[in-house]
């Protein structure tokens, strides 16, 4: 791609300025995002969602629903008194018919942002990673290789750990997947007391149980799977620890970051990123994502990320996500209009509290915007 001279960049400055503006507000967009996404599901008029986004969320829930409800019966089946009615003890050993989805479905409890954002994550990383040629649970990346070979045992662990647990990614047919134990903490105890309140109704309701003891035998089960639950060994926590060797290492350079994006390695891609632009993963995906590409653009230009391999990125997300030459050439540009201070001033509240963020778009507020129109 053709070089800027300093009189075309002169002319772009007021054009950067518009871009930086643009990327601050598009905190509001890229968050908002889920809140339609959580509506959406649950609306059938509703659109903003495509189809297939809409159907891969949708068996996600019921996969999750579906996997919590059945270790809770496991759990509860092994604790029943000896007297218990056979009925009951068949009833909670038939997994045939969903007893939590059908009540769930009928309460505002599932359009959890926080649970709604980890499956539209999923869903999207997915994706990505496929059009990227990462399309295997099996496959083995040449930097997971390079990074093998450095020879530090650390490293090497951090890195199998990682594999094992992307493995979870896909379900038997190649699908995106998203296991109980992924889940962030918050949306994995708010969905999993969900599911144990749903099971309740249905042994207080359907098989007469007293209210005292349906609650005991449901808290004591939920505990256990709560227990097993560990936010170091989800996907994206495996993701962060190797990062944050890495960084220890000083390993995270712009080669690394292209490498692990061209190969699809979006977990590490995502948490390399966060790591060298001291932010929280989550909200680092949620610039990754951003169909404008805004967001990824003034990242890299705020890490200082060099022009080839900036541009290399942005391209390569651009054209999986079918943005055409023409958009690609313009976000190329944009990086080259910024410097480093504008666009960290622009990404400054990315850098905060994930709940300082979301507190600011409930307001109404979003200083990083009002500070870029300034300018």
């Amino acid at each position: 791609m053709m070089e800027l001279d300093e009189e075309r960049l002169d002319g772009m400055r007021p054009a950067a300025a518009r871009w930086l503006s643009d990327a601050a507000r598009a905190l509001d967009g890229i968050e908002s995002r889920i809140d339609r996404a959580a509506s959406d599901l649950f609306h059938n008029d509703a659109f903003a969602l495509s189809d297939q986004h809409r159907a891969q969320i949708t068996q996600l829930m019921r996969a999750l629903i579906g996997a919590i409800e059945d270790e809770l019966r496991i759990h509860i089946g092994h604790a029943l008194p000896a007297d218990a009615s056979p009925e009951l003890v068949a009833a909670l050993g038939a997994a045939r018919v969903p007893i939590a989805l059908p009540l769930l479905e009928r309460t505002q409890l599932l359009r959890d942002p926080d649970l709604v954002s980890a499956m539209l994550r999923r869903v999207d990383e997915h994706r990505l990673a496929i059009i990227l040629g990462r399309d295997s649970p099996y496959h083995v990346a040449d930097l997971a290789q390079r990074l093998l070979d450095l020879g530090d045992d650390a490293v090497a662990e951090g890195v199998m750990a990682l594999l094992i647990a992307e493995s979870r990614r896909y379900d038997q047919f190649g699908d995106p997947a998203l296991a109980r134990t992924d889940l962030p903490p918050g949306p994995h105890r708010r969905l999993l007391w969900a599911v144990a309140a749903a099971l309740r109704h249905y042994l207080v309701r359907q098989h007469a149980l007293p209210d005292t003891q349906a609650d005991l035998l449901i808290a004591g089960a939920a505990r256990n799977l709560l227990a097993e639950h560990e936010d170091a060994d989800t996907l994206e926590g495996r993701a962060d620890a190797l990062a944050a060797l890495l960084a220890e290492r000083e390993l995270i350079d712009d080669a690394l970051l292209t490498a692990a994006l061209e190969e699809g390695w979006l977990a590490l891609f995502t948490a390399a990123l966060a790591q060298r632009a001291s932010m929280d993963s989550p909200g680092v995906w949620s610039m990754v994502a951003d169909p404008s590409g805004m967001m990824l653009s003034t990242l890299l230009r705020a890490i200082d990320c060099g022009r080839e391999a900036a541009v290399t990125m942005l391209w390569r997300i651009g054209s999986a996500e079918g943005a055409s030459e023409e958009t690609l050439v313009e976000r190329a540009n944009a990086f080259d209009s910024l410097n480093v201070h504008d666009a960290a001033e622009a990404v400054l509240i990315w850098r905060l509290d994930p709940n300082y963020r979301r507190a600011v778009i409930e307001i109404g507020e979003n200083p990083a915007a009002r500070g870029a129109k300034r300018r």
